[in-house]
């Protein structure tokens, strides 16, 4: 008599004809006809038949998962100890791809099962592994197991490339400003802007225009949701689902990859495991792209081209190392620096704030180079020197104008063509429709070719839109600290602390010239203000001498 762990596994809970009940009673009929004991159960529902048994939800727990491992003996011990191998002699399965459905992980079973004096048994397959050519038989099995579900997989890709291309939505995952609905003109489903209801289509808008017009980080976008509980993406298909939100906080990762997405511009995005030269796999998302080469249009964009191309610019802008964006950061925030070149932060003192050097945070010790200076003088002090050198100076705003290049397009068709010619090379196109059909695509595409290369190129770049505000009526309406470190940093004002007071402040006009800046001191503070800012400050004064 032997102790038998039943194991009962579905892929879908709804598998009706390899049901967990017609499982049991086969395992138990089984082991009943041998005089066997079934010493316990396991359940695994919703779990994949390529998942090694060993790394099953439940089966795991009662198998060592050093199987099929090189490990030393010590690893092997512990393994055994965790698990709850020593409660049973046999491992019984209704059918063998219960157990598994690949070859190699049955192999591993089978060698650990005759290492530890253990046996492998399908109810309903009817062999004996106790002798070789049982053993054979077994691993035939298993192979038509593996097949299967290769088959299964190549079946479910072809339905979802299928669909994508049709311009269908194949279920699962809604991008965010997208909602599901079914299409009057079909059977299947498509994604249209999600406008009403959740009405995440708006919040998506809502959040582009906060980062590209109002400058916003993506760490103050991220709590600004947070804080007015804007349903999250999943909880968003919850609330259309007719179930209860789970209150999923947003996280600025997930945002930065949502709104780096072509799915914005109604596009279709792929991720795929690929294996790189060394052998290792790396997962990667590309453009999903239809039969002439050009990305592959699903749904209606939340984005015009140009709008998504700002946000990627912003983005990208934003990303850059040590940018200082943060939501409840301080006036002088990556504008004050200390002689040691390392910026200032505004901390508490016993009495009031004051700036340090940042190094005392880095490294918890000052660099010795400067000491803290109270905030509020600081501040007073170059907001003083801004005003009274550029108070009178027009605001200019910097507008990232997206280019128009064709190139990519171009290389798209070129590649189309010349897929086109490998297949009329490889014997596709020979029959005289066939022949009629290839000139029609080839000519197509050709001409389309040369109509994108004859579109003019035209580079990104940025354009200066004057306001008709100065500076001085900018400062008069701002209140909060961040608007003024944001008003002071897109000016490209730089304020150096020293230890030592600097000579007597000078005139303006006499300032000397560093690395395209002006200085102005005033104090301990060295404030540098961009060459382009001083010679248009200079050229109003000019104006108001004439």
């Amino acid at each position: 008599m032997a102790r038998v762990l039943g194991a009962l596994r579905l892929s879908r809970a709804s598998d009706e004809s390899t049901s967990v009940v017609r499982q049991r009673v086969a395992i138990q009929r089984w082991a009943d006809s041998r005089g066997h004991t079934v010493v316990g159960w396991v359940e695994d529902v919703d779990v994949s038949g390529a998942i090694a048994p060993w790394e099953r939800p439940e089966l795991g727990e009662w198998l060592p998962s050093t199987i099929g491992k090189d490990v030393s003996e010590v690893e092997r011990r512990l393994a055994w100890e965790a698990s709850r191998a020593d409660e049973w002699d046999i491992l019984c399965g209704m059918k063998l791809d219960r157990i598994s459905r690949r070859v190699l992980h049955i192999a591993q079973l089978v060698e650990w099962a005759g290492e530890h004096d253990k046996e492998i048994a399908a109810a309903e397959d009817g062999f004996d592994l106790s002798s070789p050519m049982g053993k054979i038989l077994f691993q035939l099995i298993a192979a038509f197991a593996e097949g299967e579900l290769e088959a299964i997989k190549f079946r479910a890709k072809s339905s979802y490339v299928h669909l994508m291309k049709s311009g269908r939505w194949r279920g699962g995952f809604v991008p965010y400003g997208y909602r599901a609905e079914k299409d009057s003109e079909g059977d299947g489903w498509k994604l249209v802007p999600d406008e009403y209801g959740t009405e995440t289509a708006k919040t998506l808008r809502e959040i582009v225009r906060r980062i590209v017009e109002d400058g916003e980080a993506i760490n103050a976008v991220c709590r600004w949701l947070n804080e007015e509980k804007v349903p999250s993406s999943l909880d968003a298909q919850r609330i259309r689902a007719g179930k209860e939100s789970k209150g999923a906080l947003w996280r600025v990762g997930n945002l930065n990859k949502m709104l780096r997405s072509h799915t914005l511009l109604g596009r279709v995005e792929m991720t795929e495991e690929v294996t790189l030269p060394d052998g290792t796999k790396e997962k990667r998302t590309r453009l999903v792209r239809d039969a002439e080469g050009l990305p592959l249009q699903r749904a209606e964009p939340l984005l015009s081209k140009k709008e998504w191309d700002a946000l990627q610019a912003k983005l990208t802008e934003n990303s850059r190392p040590h940018a200082g964006h943060r939501y409840d950061r301080s006036p002088l925030l990556r504008v004050a620096f200390c002689t040691c070149g390392r910026p200032l932060y505004r901390n508490n003192g016993r009495s009031a704030m004051y700036y340090r050097c940042s190094s005392r945070n880095i490294s918890g010790a000052e660099c010795g180079q400067n000491e803290a200076i109270r905030a509020k003088h600081l501040e007073e002090a170059i907001e003083e020197a801004f005003l009274r050198a550029v108070g009178h100076a027009q605001i200019i705003r910097r507008t990232y104008r997206p280019g128009v290049d064709h190139t990519a397009d171009v290389a798209e068709v070129t590649r189309a063509l010349a897929e086109l010619r490998e297949d009329r090379e490889a014997g596709l196109y020979s029959s005289e429709l066939g022949k009629k059909e290839y000139r029609e695509e080839y000519l197509r595409l050709e001409a389309k070719r040369e109509a994108l290369a004859a579109m003019p190129v035209v580079p990104d770049g940025w354009e200066e839109i004057p306001t008709g505000q100065t500076y001085a009526d900018r400062w008069a309406e701002l209140s909060a600290p961040a608007e003024k470190n944001k008003e002071l940093r897109e000016a490209g004002v730089k304020a150096i602390v020293h230890r030592e007071e600097l000579p007597k402040e000078l005139p303006l006009m006499e300032l000397g010239e560093t690395e395209g800046t002006v200085r102005h001191t005033l104090g301990r503070v060295e404030l540098l203000l961009p060459r382009d800012l001083y010679n248009r400050v200079r050229g109003l004064t000019a104006e108001h001498t004439i």
